[in-house]
């Protein structure tokens, strides 16, 4: 692997930090410490997708040894590298995993440049905590986020053209028939 800060080739360790890279928001998520990290729509996941497509306790990413594996845990499909998983798996830098629309990259090491890195936060105790102080929750990537939507109000006068127009070419035609036959 290279290092984007100093373009040298470098080999990567267990040791080196890992991250979660969600690439539509630009923000790593760090991996660090003894505990796992789950990604679901519950609230208390440490990463909130808001889609019907994921589960609740979609996945769970722990660490083992010096090895970050990921553990399925949801009804619905999970993919790593494009093919579906249903049981635990060891994670190496640059792997994709996909849960609903939502594509995260694990990487071990240096971050991306322009990447932000959310801090690390305590695991919240109970329900009755407040969830603006969790992660933000992610939302699907591709709706549209508008306001009302505003209509042409209907033209009268295109109608009264379209019925002028309509009268003539009606006139015109009896006339060539009448004309025809006479």
């Amino acid at each position: 692997m290279t290092d984007q800060l100093t373009g040298t080739a470098r080999s990567l360790s267990p040791n080196d930090d890992a991250y979660l890279i969600h690439n539509y928001e630009h923000r790593a998520y760090p991996l660090s410490g003894e505990r796992s990290f789950t990604i679901g729509r519950d609230s208390r996941c440490d990463i909130m997708v808001s889609e019907v497509s994921v589960s609740r306790q979609h996945v769970e990413l722990r660490p083992e040894g010096e090895q970050v594996v990921l553990h399925p845990m949801g009804s619905t499909p999970t993919y790593l590298n494009e093919s579906r998983v249903s049981s635990p798996h060891a994670l190496r830098s640059g792997d994709t995993i996909s849960i609903g629309t939502m594509r995260f990259v694990f990487i071990r090491g240096t971050l991306p440049v322009a990447i932000t890195l959310v801090p690390s936060q305590e695991r919240m105790l109970g329900v009755n905590d407040y969830v603006s102080d969790r992660r933000p929750t992610l939302t699907f990537p591709i709706q549209p986020v508008t306001g009302p939507v505003d209509r042409p109000k209907p033209n009268i006068w295109r109608w009264v053209t379209l019925l002028v127009v309509l009268l003539v070419v009606v006139y015109a035609a009896i006339q060539f028939v009448l004309r025809s036959n006479g």
